[in-house]
């Protein structure tokens, strides 16, 4: 059985289409995202997308200069991607992670993979709620799901969304690995925006190369002690968790980052 982390990289999606792009320490964001996910136990292949429009441009070849596979879309929506991309390597359980992730747990996505399987859920994640520093977020199903949702799902929010048929469809199982909380849900790791990368910079001044490869403990930890290395989250900029409101059928025990700050 093939389980293939996906990473939907559609410059549109950023503010600066550019951004992924961008440096963070020796290698780009993006190949801070992918590589973090080769290093998720359980995972066979990592897979980026990209829309037909963007074959020719900087980002395919990024991509593929570094040794990850590549899956060309169709230009119409984030869900035609994503099914296409488990169609075209055989992919029969997804775990969904995105661009925007530069400082992704392989960790913690392992453990959203464990609990899809041992809770035998349709659907598992991190944010179901939201109480895992953002940038940390995990989505696990298996392919046959995204194929339904690419067939039923009409109006332009659902098929943008990827995911969002899932975590909305009454009779599917959610399971759900329980975050911390305790405030480190405001941590905000995500990059998106230029301001979130320069944030993201800083943390690569401080530990140089090894910020690549820092857990999520590890990041939460120097945050506390700097917290001027790690942008908040801002709702008035919307960058609060779009899946706060929704609650997993199944929920893990607290899924501690073992700071020792």
């Amino acid at each position: 059985m093939t389980t293939a982390a996906i990473v939907q990289a559609r410059s549109t999606q950023f503010q600066d289409k550019d951004l992924i792009l961008q440096s963070l320490g020796e290698k780009t964001a993006l190949i801070r995202v992918l590589d973090r996910c080769a290093r998720i136990a359980g995972v066979d292949q990592v897979i980026c997308t990209i829309p037909e429009s963007e074959v020719e441009t900087q980002l395919a070849l990024e991509i593929l200069r570094n040794g990850h596979l590549l899956s060309v879309g169709p230009d119409s929506d984030p869900l035609s991607d994503l099914t296409h991309a488990v169609e075209d390597y055989g992919v029969e359980t997804v775990v969904l992670v995105s661009a925007a992730s530069p400082f992704i747990d392989p960790g913690i996505c392992a453990k959203v993979l464990e609990l899809y399987d041992s809770a035998s859920a349709d659907y598992a994640c991190n944010t179901m709620p939201a109480l895992f520093p953002r940038g940390l977020e995990c989505e696990v199903f298996p392919a046959v799901l995204a194929a339904e949702a690419n067939r039923i799902a009409r109006e332009d929010y659902a098929r943008e969304d990827a995911t969002l048929w899932m975590r909305e469809h009454v009779y599917l199982q959610k399971a759900n690995l329980r975050g911390p909380g305790g405030g480190l849900e405001s941590l905000n790791w995500m990059v998106s925006n230029q301001a979130q990368l320069d944030q993201a910079r800083l943390l690569f001044d401080e530990l140089g190369e090894a910020a690549g490869e820092a857990s999520a403990a590890e990041l939460a930890a120097l945050c506390l002690r700097r917290p001027d290395l790690s942008g908040e989250i801002s709702e008035a900029a919307g960058e609060g968790n779009p899946v706060a409101h929704l609650r997993a059928d199944i929920e893990s025990a607290v899924a501690s980052l073992k700071i020792a700050a």
